[in-house]
């Protein structure tokens, strides 16, 4: 049966496998039998209609000789099984509902005038605080601080939610991008619709279309359901209607939108939605927007390009953003540095530029390895799929000894 790597990470777990295990002339019985397996069950892990255990996982890792890349990997073989155990399909692990019952309350509250919530926290300790906790999360991945986030979330939220509402939103939303860095879905899911609450609440139309249209737009791209994700962006923009105008938020927003649509795979909607992000983005000042968009500028955009037109197939102008992207990303976000060149690098491979693409790859492994992260780890791992064709390669197996040797060093439990 043919393999197909990219589809998914126990698809290319079972692509590995059944390489290494024909490099040595061993048949799927001889494999089972030194594995205590039967050979049934190495079949079906190798086309993968079973997630292996992790004995398993570990036995193979050891009689083939590969050196930590398949154990590397069980972080997101659980997180696989669990995925089949609550339905086939990745969306069955959360409920769109819920977004969808949360969103509609936020569009039907009336924002008042009121006092800036930043304004009162400006140089509070708590603003410091979340301002810290970010800095690490771009440098480290959220494996590094996540406890100390919910510790700090757990101490003082109650309080902030009436006196510093915004900064209290922030660290929701700061917990919910973490929960998704660690391989937790429904958990990013929870914090982000409580953030969305307290902005209805606290009448902060600008944070909550931010929450709506960028956070929980991207979770739904996530876990692979791009109409969701459509449906929420444009929520957002119809909420920015009446809210103050920050065109950084309206640019992120329509960038996340964008994606959508290349997901989809309707590229004139995509290409329109692009062009508003841009003009949206050109317009915007810094100096004026909001702290907690501060961040958003032509790099972000540039990435959300890079990803749609890989979705689009446009695998080199794909790569171009890309690159654009790298050399204006601030250097302290490692993780987002990571994620940028091994997208950078599957447009290389998909565009059968393999030195290149190797090359990027091991720029994104290099970076990869200062972070402490799950979705990190599951890019570099989906990533070395895409060269799975290419085994032959002496460049692809010196690569593939690379991200042995690395990420090996990486490899955590969800």
């Amino acid at each position: 049966m043919p393999l197909t790597p990219t589809a998914s990470a126990c698809h290319y777990f079972g692509a590995e496998i059944r390489r290494l295990r024909t490099r040595l002339g061993w048949s799927t019985y001889e494999l089972g039998r030194r594995i205590h397996q039967s050979p049934d069950l190495v079949r079906k892990v190798e086309v993968a209609i079973r997630v292996p255990s992790y004995e398993f996982v570990k036995n193979c890792d050891h009689v083939l000789a590969a050196d930590g890349l398949l154990t590397s990997m069980w972080a997101l073989l659980q997180r696989e099984r669990r995925i089949r155990l609550l339905g086939t399909e990745v969306s069955g692990r959360l409920n769109p509902a819920a977004d969808d019952r949360a969103v509609l309350d936020w569009l039907l509250t009336h924002p008042q005038p009121r006092p800036s919530s930043r304004l009162l926290a400006a140089g509070g300790d708590a603003a410091d605080r979340l301002r810290r906790l970010r800095h690490i999360d771009h440098l480290h991945g959220a494996g590094r601080n996540h406890t100390d986030v919910t510790d700090l979330m757990e101490r003082d939220l109650p309080g902030l939610s009436t006196t510093a509402p915004e900064i209290a939103i922030g660290y929701l939303e700061l917990a919910g991008y973490q929960a998704v860095d660690l391989g937790h879905d429904e958990q990013a899911q929870r914090h982000y619709l409580d953030a969305l609450r307290l902005a209805a609440i606290s009448d902060d139309r600008l944070y909550g279309a931010y929450i709506v249209g960028v956070s929980l737009a991207h979770l739904a791209l996530h876990y692979g359901d791009p109409r969701h994700a459509a449906r929420l962006t444009e929520a957002a923009l119809r909420g920015l209607d009446t809210a103050e105008s920050s065109p950084a938020v309206r640019a992120a927003c329509r960038a996340v939108l964008a994606r959508a649509h290349a997901r989809l795979g309707d590229e004139r909607a995509c290409t329109a939605a692009l062009r508003h992000a841009e003009t949206d983005l050109e317009r915007s000042n810094p100096a004026l927007e909001p702290p907690w968009i501060a961040y958003y500028g032509p790099a972000d955009l540039a990435d959300e390009i890079a990803g749609a037109l890989l979705d689009l197939g446009r695998h080199e102008h794909a790569h171009q953003q890309a690159a654009t992207a790298i050399a204006l990303l601030d250097p302290i976000r490692v993780r987002r540095l990571a994620i940028e060149h091994a997208l950078a690098a599957t447009a290389l491979a998909r565009s059968a530029k393999i030195d290149e693409a190797c090359h990027a790859a091991r720029q994104a492994i290099e970076h990869a390895t200062r972070t402490t992260s799950f979705l990190v780890m599951h890019r570099m791992t989906m990533l070395l799929a895409e060269f799975q064709p290419h085994s032959r390669m002496s460049v692809v197996g010196e690569l593939r000894e690379l991200a042995s040797a690395s990420l090996g060093r990486m490899a955590f439990s969800t």
